[in-house]
C-alpha cells in the first residue's frame, strides 16, 4: 500500500513538473515572439521594429538631428500633419505599410558597431509611435483606453547596397540592419521630416452632383458676385449679389465651371510667412472668395489674394505689381498657412457674373 502511494505521489509530481515546464515554455515563446526576450546571441526578433496593428496608431512623431520634425495625427477626417493640413493618402498608406512590415535583417557586426553608432548619432531620424491601448486587463478583459508611446527607434541612412537601413531600437545597445520585405530599396525617404513632403495638395474634390451651393464673392467688384444653388442633379439656379435670381444665363458655362471642382489643388505651401504676414496679405490683397458646400453641409472656403512682386519702372522706382501667373490662397480661414496657386488652374472659377450672362444678354 505504501509502495502504491509512493508511486502515485511520484507520478503526480512528474505531471506537475511537466505542466510547469509547458507553462514556462509557453511564456518564453510569447516573450520571444514579442521581442521582450532576445535570442541566445542577444539579437532582436525579426519583427522587433514593426508595429503590426497600425489601425490603433494615433500619432507618429518624426524628428531629425537638425531640428526638423513632423507630427502626423489621426483624426476623424483622416491623417493630418502639424495639427492642421491633410496628409496625402497614398503617402500615408505607404508609410503605415512600412511601419507594419519593417524587419530585422541582421545585427551590425561588432567590428562596425562603433562607426554605425556615430553615424546614427548625427544623421538618424527619431521615430515615436503612439497607439491606443487598454488601461488595464482583468481576466482577459480590457478596460478603458489610453494613448501610449509604444515604440521608439532611430532610422539611419541606407546600407551600401541601398536595399536596407541602419537602425537602432530604443532600449537596445546594438544597431541593426532593417529592411522592408518585398520592397527593393531603402526606407529613409518615407521617414521624411520635411513638412511639404506630407501635405495633401487638394483644395476641392467635390463632384458637381455633390455640390449644394457654390458662392463667389468678388471683393473688388461686389456687383459681380453670384451664387449657384442646386435644383437638380446637374441643374442650378443662379443668384446675383443682391440675392435676386438671374434669368437667362449660360448654363453650359456654369456647369463646366462647377464640374471642375472635382479636382482643384494648390501648387505649393509657403512656409516662410508668419501668421502676421499672412493676415496682412489677406487684409490688403484679398480679391475673391470661393465657398463650396456639399450635400452634407460641409463647406470649403478659399480666400484668394494677389501675390505682389517688386517691378522696376522706367524712372528707376520700384512698385509692387500683381503676379500674372500665381496668387495666394487661404483655406477655411486658417491664417496659419498660405498656399501658392496658379491662375490658369482656377481661370473659370475667378470669372465674374457677367462672364455667364454677357453672351445671353447680347442675343
Amino acid at each position: 500500500m505504501h509502495s502504491q502511494n509512493s508511486y502515485t505521489m511520484k507520478k503526480n509530481t512528474l505531471y506537475i513538473i511537466i505542466a510547469a515546464l509547458l507553462v514556462v515554455a509557453a511564456i518564453v515563446a510569447v516573450l520571444f515572439k514579442t521581442g521582450v526576450i532576445k535570442t541566445s546571441d542577444d539579437h532582436l526578433s525579426f519583427d522587433a521594429f514593426a508595429v503590426k496593428d497600425t489601425n490603433n496608431i494615433t500619432k507618429i512623431f518624426l524628428a531629425d538631428m537638425q531640428g526638423e520634425y513632423v507630427l502626423l495625427q489621426r483624426t476623424n477626417a483622416g491623417w493630418v500633419v502639424q495639427d492642421s493640413i491633410g496628409v496625402m493618402k497614398p503617402i500615408m498608406e505607404e508609410f503605415l505599410t512600412t511601419i507594419a512590415s519593417l524587419s530585422v535583417k541582421q545585427v551590425v557586426p561588432k567590428t562596425g558597431q562603433s562607426t554605425i553608432n556615430k553615424v546614427l548619432s548625427t544623421s538618424a531620424i527619431k521615430v515615436d509611435i503612439y497607439q491606443t491601448k487598454p488601461k488595464f486587463k482583468l481576466f482577459g478583459m480590457e478596460f478603458g483606453v489610453k494613448e501610449r508611446k509604444t515604440k521608439t527607434y532611430y532610422m539611419g541612412p541606407a546600407t551600401m547596397d541601398n536595399l536596407s537601413n541602419f537602425a537602432l531600437l530604443e532600449g537596445s545597445e546594438d544597431p541593426y540592419i532593417v529592411y522592408v520585405p518585398g520592397f527593393r530599396g531603402f526606407a529613409t525617404p518615407i521617414y521624411s521630416t520635411n513638412y511639404a513632403d506630407w501635405i495633401n495638395h487638394d483644395i476641392y474634390q467635390t463632384k458637381i452632383t455633390r455640390i449644394q451651393t457654390a458662392e463667389f464673392v468678388d471683393v473688388e467688384h461686389p456687383e459681380e458676385s453670384f451664387k449657384a444653388v442646386k435644383t437638380g442633379a446637374r441643374f442650378f439656379d443662379l443668384y446675383d449679389y443682391q440675392n435676386q435670381k438671374v434669368v437667362g444665363y449660360d448654363t453650359l458655362k456654369l456647369i463646366d465651371m462647377l464640374s471642375e471642382f472635382r479636382d482643384k489643388n494648390f501648387e505649393d505651401i509657403v512656409l516662410s510667412f508668419t501668421p502676421e504676414k499672412i493676415d496682412s496679405i489677406y487684409r490688403t490683397q484679398h480679391f475673391k472668395t470661393i465657398s463650396i458646400t456639399d450635400l452634407e453641409g460641409n463647406t470649403t472656403t478659399m480666400e484668394l489674394c494677389y501675390k505682389l512682386n517688386p517691378e522696376e519702372q522706367e524712372d528707376g522706382t520700384v512698385v509692387m505689381e500683381a503676379d500674372e501667373d500665381n496668387f495666394y490662397g487661404i483655406i477655411n480661414h486658417n491664417y496659419q498657412n498660405i498656399y501658392l496657386c496658379q491662375f490658369y488652374h482656377f481661370d473659370r472659377q475667378i470669372q465674374p457674373l457677367s462672364y455667364f450672362t454677357k453672351a445671353r444678354l447680347q442675343k
